[in-house]
């Protein structure tokens, strides 16, 4: 036998077998079997790239059902945990201490703020990978951003007590104000989630260059080192969970990856 490959620019294809005996190749023939080979590796090529196209469209609409769907899930979650949320924070404020219907009522309005974050924070998700979310930006005092998030977080966190440390002059950057904040809070989040009551959590911002770097620092368990080229991915969580870990679905820190990129940013992650 002789085998002669069918190959493209960057790859073989496929291999052409004849016999020897059947067909003799002398100086004539091996000009046509040459064009022969390449119309076939041509058509082949088209072929894949035609099958790559259309596996493309297909996970492109799968993948905007899907962002549909959860948009559609997320709008219509919102009113009912709204009426959860404000009902079961009535019924703590009026319960007396030792009532335990008041406990139980804030634990109702506890996993409905949960879900109301996770809410958001899809809603936001899907806005911003299908580009119908538009960055707002204009100037913005950065101690105004970092107060907000941090009141916001102290609400929803009463046991800890969140540092800031800002400059000393007033600082204006330009941003969409809504998005950092998101970005903040669900940084902290993730900071609440591993540090202990009475653990350090901090916030820094400093100037470098013509940016303005935010830092969300804390003191908790720390981050295995094969987890974090992964952190910033969606619905990545650790596989290993401490007994006292909070609850997650991997969102809050690829929204916040996603914020920093509209914005012309980047986000990253390392231990102390």
């Amino acid at each position: 036998y002789v085998e002669w490959p069918v190959c493209s620019r960057q790859r073989v294809l496929a291999a052409l077998r004849l016999r020897r005996d059947d067909a003799p190749l002398d100086a004539a023939r091996l000009p046509l079997l040459r064009s022969m080979l390449e119309s076939v590796a041509m058509a082949m090529e088209r072929l894949r790239a035609a099958q790559a196209q259309q596996k493309y469209r297909e996970e492109s609409r799968q993948e905007r059902y899907r962002s549909n769907l959860l948009r559609a899930i997320s709008h219509d979650l919102r009113t009912p945990l709204s009426g959860i949320m404000g009902t079961s924070e009535m019924i703590r404020d009026m319960s007396a201490p030792d009532d335990p219907r008041g406990k139980l009522a804030g634990e109702i309005w506890s996993d409905a703020d949960w879900l109301r974050a996770l809410v958001e924070n899809i809603l936001s998700l899907t806005r911003l990978e299908d580009g119908s979310l538009h960055i707002q930006k204009q100037p913005e005092a950065v101690e105004e951003i970092v107060g907000s998030a941090i009141a916001q977080m102290e609400r929803r966190a009463p046991e800890y007590e969140i540092e800031a440390a800002l400059p000393e002059a007033l600082l204006m950057a330009p941003m969409d104000a809504r998005l950092i904040v998101q970005m903040l809070i669900n940084l902290l989040d993730n900071a609440v989630k591993h540090t202990p009551p009475g653990g350090e959590i901090r916030v820094e911002v400093a100037v470098e260059g013509d940016q303005a770097v935010f830092r969300v620092l804390d003191r908790g368990a720390g981050i295995r080192e094969e987890d974090l080229p992964h952190l910033f991915e969606r619905f990545y969580t650790s596989s290993v969970r401490r007994a006292d870990a909070q609850r997650g679905i991997g969102l809050g820190l690829a929204i916040c990856d996603a914020i920093a990129r509209a914005h012309g940013g980047a986000i990253s992650a390392s231990n102390r």
